[in-house]
């Protein structure tokens, strides 16, 4: 699997948990689940999970109802800059960290 693909999975898994910048509650979630799932190993699943955790709590309220409006609109969000650029600073979490090869 793609590091970006990795990134994007692992973010979807982590969004529920997103509240507080770096709160350890969320981080030990989000670092269980990755070693659970054989993503990476603990010290990585735990440096990506709080870098991930800390980004998604600088997402505005007004970002979110940007990015619902144009999902409910129909659009590809994935044109929208403000995607672009939260996707960027989460696949930039990822950076360094080693992830394993899917599992088939």
């Amino acid at each position: 699997m793609k590091h970006s693909a990795i990134v994007t999975l692992f973010a979807s898994m982590v969004l529920p948990f997103a509240a507080h910048a770096a709160n350890p509650q969320y981080v030990n979630a989000c670092a269980t689940q990755m070693t659970d799932k054989h993503i990476t190993d603990a010290a990585s699943a735990k440096k990506v999970c709080t870098c991930v955790v800390d980004e998604q709590s600088k997402i505005t309220q007004a970002q979110k109802i940007e990015l619902d409006t144009w999902v409910k609109s129909g659009k590809d969000v994935r044109q929208n800059k403000t995607f672009q650029t939260i996707s960027a600073r989460m696949k930039a979490c990822g950076n360094g960290v080693k992830f394993n090869k899917a599992r088939p």
